[in-house]
């Protein structure tokens, strides 16, 4: 059976020390994986892409994204496909 995430939202926080960078990216786009923890990698690698769009054009020029903290928000696995 196969997955796919619904009303995705994470949150991504900076851990330079000092930063004040902390924000939620939701996620619009139709990921899919075989398990669920294959969707949540993707969108873990989608929110950390979009966050650090977000962050260097604000925080770049003193340091980048740096190990940021992300955990989803808000958001469910479906299975969708047939089932076996």
């Amino acid at each position: 059976m196969a997955y796919k995430l619904k009303n995705g939202v994470f949150s991504v926080r900076c851990r330079h020390p000092g930063c004040p960078f902390n924000t939620r990216i939701e996620i619009e786009k139709n990921l899919m994986g075989t398990t669920k923890q294959d969707v949540e990698l993707e969108a873990r690698k989608l929110a950390r892409d979009m966050a650090t769009t977000k962050h260097d054009p604000v925080y770049g020029t003193n340091h980048y994204l740096e190990k940021p903290d992300i955990h989803k928000a808000s958001g469910i696995y479906e299975p969708f496909g047939p089932r076996t």
